[in-house]
């Protein structure tokens, strides 16, 4: 039995929306929803396993929690205030189908507000006529007989993994956590007429053990002798070793793919306390982990999930934890990516998906990385996406959409090593990091002029420093060390350099033009610099007098205005470029007294101090020749800077000093 239709029409978020599920030579695709938060993904699903409650229900009295008094709660009550807002009815309709025919199509309704029969059947015109209501009645219905619900029950599997599934770990302590059962497994007594599988799983590890060891000990076999000496199986036919030894591979099989090697499932012996679990490796028998509470939260969720899947279908029939293949039934999992690192996200979580090809997989996700091992695993048409809460089919097209998603990811995490190896291949001096490739030349060009002037002789006297030297991406210099540090990446590097106890001290110094920045690493109740702890510091940018009225200053607002504005001849084009600053337009990006405009009009307007380059889309044209571009570089402006030469060979570098004498407070600390 599975699900073949799904309609909503005002339901929370969703206006209206139809899902036909799709089946492929009587194989079911997994359907994945995806969508930003609230756009009615977990809305929708709880209609689904509201219909597993209402379909088991109808033949399993304990299905359904009892209420206080009598009768029975519903596992999703009617509530008008899930209406669409602004209307005033909503409804939810499913439609289950057998393959086999041996049972007939079965109809679930949830519906609440005001509208009859007749509109219903409008979108809804295959619904059976044994439901109905009056217009204005909260109202849900199954048609499922309880024959039609035992057959299903009997034969396919229905379960629902929500967000709070949770698995004890290792560290946890026992009265924190509602069982510990597993450690002493219990021998538990099936019983008729009972909804002895949960349709909503959570806090599975004592049952996934539980049952583990009945597969366990069906795989093994008594020891016996022969009149030879030799050894020999006893009280067991080898035949039934051998297909009940296949259901423990396939156990061990999953777990083999969740943690990357071939492995199998050993018994620690009754002696030893805690679990009778372990996992070993199978190509020499070494231990990997010592008890199945052992393993990660990730590891042991997605294990404990397709577990439980293989234990339900086993339940039903032994065989079927034989031949995975054949397991039926329908499985809804919200979040999948829950507690999953990247890797088992795109390349486990798929495998495992795709062992069982007869199961409807109903999923919910955030996780573009999800997406894109799906599409690895079964093709853009092995599977659907759909997107909330409109519900409409993502094809190949938009899947590009989550591909540069991952590429994007993956360039981060490349590029966040690259800084880390950078920072870490320096072991000597205490290093300053700075925000911008540019930032780390203009202090050096101070240091170099400060530091052979007479006057702060006892200033860099004992002290010293390097910086970390850098350069963009797409420079040409010849560099080691390449990389784009904005003032995101300088807070997350700061953060995690400061987690570890570092060799010698590193401070992050930033621009004080970003207000999160600012109090992120700056220093807090007078202090000039922040204490991260292991041996890590960081401060802003100090104001000098002169800014004091416009304290969101970059490190170029260090110089004066005249140094800013200096002018430097250039070649192709033969024009006179300078950098300029934000308050020399009007709120339109114009400067007619300098015959020149700027593209950007964010940053121009009287009050604006930014600092207008050439390079970053912030061009400078004149008003008569679009074509030519006034603005220097940034990196021009620094380079120049840092070589010393005319126009830059008396620059004032005083208004640096306050960084220098931070610096030297930090490198005296003792207190690391």
């Amino acid at each position: 039995m599975y699900i073949r239709k799904i309609v909503s029409k005002n339901l929370g978020p969703i206006k209206k929306i139809q899902l036909l599920l799709p089946l492929e030579n009587g194989v079911p695709k997994p359907v994945v929803l995806v969508g930003e938060n609230g756009t009615g993904k977990s809305t929708l699903i709880s209609n689904v396993v509201d219909s597993f409650y209402e379909i088991a229900g109808a033949a399993y009295p304990d299905a359904r929690k009892h209420g206080e008094t009598e009768g029975y709660e519903f596992y999703k009550i009617i509530n008008p205030i899930e209406i669409h807002t602004g209307e005033k009815y909503l409804y939810s309709y499913i439609k289950y189908e057998s393959l086999s025919g041996e049972i007939p199509s079965i109809d679930y309704v949830f519906k609440s507000g005001r509208i009859s029969n007749e509109e219903f059947r409008q979108n809804c015109d295959d619904c059976s006529q044994q439901i109905s209501w009056t217009d204005d009645e909260n109202f849900k219905q199954t048609t499922a007989s309880k024959e039609d619900a035992e057959k299903i029950i009997s034969s396919d599997i229905i379960c629902y993994f929500g967000p709070d599934r949770y698995e004890k770990p290792s560290w946890l302590g026992d009265q924190y956590y509602e069982t510990t059962d597993y450690e002493h497994i219990a021998v538990k007594t099936r019983f008729a007429g009972k909804m002895e599988l949960p349709i909503l799983v959570n806090a599975m590890t004592s049952k996934t053990l539980q049952w583990l060891l009945d597969v366990i000990v069906d795989s093994r076999g008594d020891i016996g002798t022969d009149e030879q000496g030799g050894l020999r199986l006893e009280n067991v036919s080898p035949v039934d070793i051998m297909s009940l030894g296949v259901a423990r591979k396939n156990i061990e099989q999953i777990m083999s793919n969740i943690i990357g090697e071939e492995v199998y499932f050993g018994l620690n012996f009754r002696s030893i306390h805690g679990s009778r679990f372990n996992i070993k490796r199978r190509s020499d028998n070494s231990l990997i982990v010592p008890s199945l509470d052992s393993l990660s939260t990730g590891q042991s969720a997605l294990f404990n999930m397709f577990a439980t899947i293989v234990r339900y279908a086993d339940t039903i029939n032994i065989n079927n934890s034989i031949h995975l293949s054949e397991i039926t039934g329908v499985v809804v999992v919200d979040e999948i990516e829950l507690h999953l690192h990247s890797i088992l996200q795109r390349e486990v979580l798929p495998k495992l998906i795709a062992l069982f090809p007869k199961v409807q997989f109903i999923i919910t996700t955030h996780s573009p990385l999800f997406l894109l091992g799906m599409e690895e695993q079964f093709g853009t048409e092995g599977f659907e996406i759909y997107e909330m809460p409109q519900g409409l089919k993502i094809n190949a097209e938009r899947f590009s959409e989550f591909q540069k998603a991952y590429t994007y990811l993956t360039n981060t995490q490349q590029y966040e090593q690259a800084i880390y190896d950078a920072v870490s291949n320096k072991q000597d001096k205490m290093l300053i990091v700075t925000e911008g490739t540019t930032d780390w030349k203009h202090m050096k060009a101070a240091y170099n002029k400060l530091s052979h002037m007479p006057e702060y002789a006892e200033l860099f006297t004992g002290f010293e420093f390097e910086f970390l030297e850098y350069e963009p991406n797409n420079s040409s210099q010849s560099t080691k060390v390449k990389l784009e540090m904005g003032n995101g990446q300088l807070v997350s590097l700061c953060e995690n350099m400061a987690k570890i106890m570092q060799k010698r001290k590193m401070v992050f110094i930033a621009d004080r033009d970003h207000n999160d920045t600012n109090k992120k690493l700056g220093g807090k109740d007078g202090n000039q610099f922040k204490k991260w702890g292991n041996n890590v510091y960081s401060f802003i940018l100090p104001i000098p007098d002169f800014r004091t009225a416009t304290p969101g200053i970059c490190i170029e607002h260090l110089y004066s205005d005249e140094v800013i504005k200096t002018e430097i001849e250039t070649q192709n084009p033969n024009v006179k470029r300078r950098l300029y600053m934000g308050n020399e337009f009007d709120r339109r990006g114009y400067a007619p007294s300098l015959g020149v405009i700027c593209e950007k009009k964010a940053v121009c307007g009287p009050e604006k101090i930014n600092i207008i380059e050439g390079s970053t889309g912030e061009r400078v044209t004149l008003l008569d020749d679009e074509n030519i571009n006034m603005a220097l570089s940034k990196m021009t402006f620094a380079n120049l800077m840092l070589e010393g030469k005319t126009p830059f060979d008396e620059v004032d570098f005083k208004p640096f000093v306050p960084i220098f004498d931070i610096l030297k407070k930090i490198y005296l600390d003792s207190d690391i």
